[in-house]
């Protein structure tokens, strides 16, 4: 997470988060994000319900370019959650010279 204060979990409720995302392009084309979903896996202190954003970011052969977005998701709030690491699944959807391909990533983040 980026640009978020250390307690926006504390308090049960909706937040908008911000995420940082490198791309890594090993190929030798660019390639072009085109959208990226976000939502949270298993139980946690956040609830994010597959955000999407669109894109229109291009990266450069063997480069690698940082994006950031915004979500809403849902606070489950308290002492414990503050500090609770949050798993994140992402689905980003690119085009490239040869046709547009999907990748799935999963992460663990922690609010802190």
């Amino acid at each position: 997470m980026a640009n978020t204060p250390t307690n926006i979990l504390y308090f049960a409720g909706p937040v908008n988060l911000q995420f940082a995302v490198t791309l890594t392009n090993p190929t030798d084309m660019p390639v072009t994000l085109r959208r990226l979903d976000l939502r949270t896996l298993g139980g946690s202190s956040l609830f994010l319900r597959a955000a999407g954003t669109p894109f229109h970011v291009e990266v450069k052969p063997h480069a690698n370019t940082t994006v950031t977005m915004s979500a809403w998701g849902n606070s489950r709030g308290g002492m414990l959650a503050e500090d609770e690491p949050i798993q994140l699944q992402a689905t980003a959807y690119f085009d490239s010279p040869k046709g547009p391909f999907v990748r799935l990533f999963n992460t663990v983040v922690s609010p802190r």
